[in-house]
């Protein structure tokens, strides 16, 4: 004895084998077609994204780098500033033994 639920399983199956079965070699492969183009496009949108990821993380790197440079850039430039200064220089000058001409010290950029 069949149950209702076991006859109408069978019946959706046979249904559905026939259609299956009217189904013509171009309409399975483009069926096929159909599916392989979404899966190629997910790996490759998996794929970008990670990519993507990627170049974000080093540009963030290279962004550090560039502001850590920056700061020794800076730090550089304000000790040349110090080591420039006129009392810096009349201080080395007078060490050095040298007299001090207000109109020989200049500074140059």
């Amino acid at each position: 004895m069949m149950t209702d639920d076991t006859k109408q399983t069978e019946a959706k199956s046979t249904a559905l084998q026939r259609r299956m079965r009217k189904l013509s070699r171009i309409e399975k492969a483009f069926y096929a077609s159909i599916i392989i183009t979404a899966i190629v496009m997910a790996v490759g949108i998996i794929f970008l994204q990670s990519r993507n990821l990627q170049q974000k993380q080093e540009i963030s790197h290279l962004n550090s780098q560039i502001t850590q440079k920056q700061t020794e850039y800076d730090d550089a430039k304000q000790e040349v500033n110090e080591l420039t200064t006129r009392d810096r220089v009349t201080e080395i000058a007078n060490n050095a033994g040298l007299s001090n001409k207000t109109g020989n010290i200049q500074k140059v950029d």
